[in-house]
């Protein structure tokens, strides 16, 4: 399993397993608003990246999380 999914499976505390770019909110019952701020917290300190108050916002799934790291020059 990638160290992507490693970490943002032990913020969300789901099985990296359950790690997909639709994952989200919707799908997810653990991604609450704290854990979505743990989530971007924690994607900015791995990756050395300021996300925008905008960025953020349009995190809606981890597939969007991976977009935004990928506007950074980040391969998650």
């Amino acid at each position: 399993m990638a160290e992507f999914e490693e970490w943002t499976a032990s913020v969300l505390e789901v099985p990296a397993e359950q790690i997909t770019d639709e994952l989200g909110p919707a799908t997810c019952g653990g991604w609450t608003s704290l854990r979505h701020v743990q989530l971007v917290g924690e994607a900015q300190r791995r990756y050395g990246v300021r996300l925008t108050p905008r960025q953020v916002r349009s995190v809606r799934c981890i597939g969007d999380l991976r977009e935004v790291l990928v506007s950074y020059g980040v391969t998650p």
